[in-house]
């Protein structure tokens, strides 16, 4: 098949999916383009995806470059050059969208659009009042729709009047990437315990949370704190743990391509967010025998098993979200077992079993 995708290349899980995604099917035979307005920081140069660049003209009649209308000319263009089969759209804004203006301007092929729901494309920005007409007219000419999660799925049937099915294919892992192999094991004597968190620091993240969690943490074990990624709150962050006294434990490290190295050397893999639709990171955590803790909110509970393959705890329940941690740090044999037994539970997400699902969807709409 001849597929072209479309993501956000940022940090983010929408992007990364994509970008995982593209490069599986590439693997496989098929032909991929993925469109972005940046090469997505997931993406080696030595991919067999096809990288086409949506170039935004810097005009000064616009008061913002006109991301959109350039995208869409970049599908129309590289459906045309390709002969693409599928667009697929990760992320309702803009790609979905901008799917279906470029669906309409290839009036003369029968080029079907699949459209991908990550989250906040459907709990935050899609429901937000300035875009929901246009997001739910989106998702309803889709040839497809798929969530990450069986929770996604509902409350975008909650938000939205959708008038087809939502599919439920959730996100997944490469083991040949993210895998237990050469992990840190239990530190002995007075070795740091290591706290890890990976995001783009967005509100919806609380990464205050996890800063609270590790400063009492900290108090009761030897620790250090690995923050991974960028985003808006990165100031406020530092500011929190100059407040608290705790700057000298707490790394920054920005955005990394190696991250599996870091969860690797990581013995708790924190995510405290208000919500997440999956949690990628959190599985990529898991797959590398890391156990996570995180909040009991949106599709976490479809991916961790509490007190088994990690700990969920509702959310901004900093204090007993603390106790469970200083607990799991203090016992060698529960954490040794909740790290084997993460890792069990990431093969349910394996990158070939849900690439299968998406070869499968794929088939199904091009026969329609």
């Amino acid at each position: 098949m001849r597929i072209a995708i479309n993501c956000h290349p940022t940090q983010g899980g929408s992007g990364i999916v994509a970008t995982e995604l593209a490069m599986g099917l590439a693997d496989r035979g098929h032909r991929v383009h993925l469109i972005a307005c940046e090469r997505p920081f997931r993406l080696p140069e030595t991919s067999l995806v096809h990288f086409d660049r949506v170039y935004i003209p810097d005009y000064p009649l616009f008061r913002y470059p006109p991301h959109d209308f350039s995208l869409i000319n970049k599908i129309v263009d590289v459906v045309r050059a390709q002969d693409i089969d599928i667009i697929h759209a990760h992320y309702v804004v803009p790609h979905a969208i901008c799917g279906i203006f470029a669906r309409t301007m290839l009036e003369e092929r029968r080029t079907k659009l699949v459209t991908t729901l990550h989250g906040t494309d459907i709990t935050l920005v899609g429901s937000h009042p300035e875009f929901r007409t246009i997001c739910q007219y989106a998702m309803n000419r889709s040839d497809a729709l798929t969530a990450v999660s069986d929770w996604l799925s509902q409350r975008t049937f909650e938000e939205f009047t959708i008038r087809q099915e939502i599919v439920t294919i959730p996100n997944f892992v490469d083991h040949a990437r993210f895998n237990s192999v050469g992990r840190s094991g239990f530190p002995g004597g007075s070795g740091e315990f290591i706290l890890m968190h990976a995001s783009n620091f967005r509100p919806v993240k609380r990464v205050m949370d996890i800063i609270r969690i590790f400063y009492h943490v900290q108090k009761k074990v030897p620790a250090r704190l690995k923050l991974v990624g960028n985003g808006p709150e990165l100031g406020l962050i530092r500011e929190m743990c100059a407040e608290l006294g705790i700057c000298s434990k707490v790394d920054m490290m920005g955005s990394l391509a190696a991250i599996e190295d870091e969860m690797k050397s990581a013995h708790v893999f924190l995510l405290m967010s208000q919500y997440e639709s999956f949690g990628l990171s959190a599985l990529e955590a898991m797959a590398c025998g890391t156990p996570v803790a995180a909040s009991r909110s949106g599709g976490l509970s479809e991916v961790i098993e509490d007190g088994v393959s990690g700990l969920l705890e509702p959310v901004g329940d900093i204090g007993r979200m603390v106790r469970r941690i200083v607990s799991l740090l203090g016992d060698e044999q529960k954490w040794t077992e909740m790290s084997m037994r993460a890792e069990e539970r990431s093969r349910m997400f394996d990158i070939g079993s849900v690439i299968d699902r998406y070869e499968t969807l794929y088939q199904t709409v091009l026969a329609t």
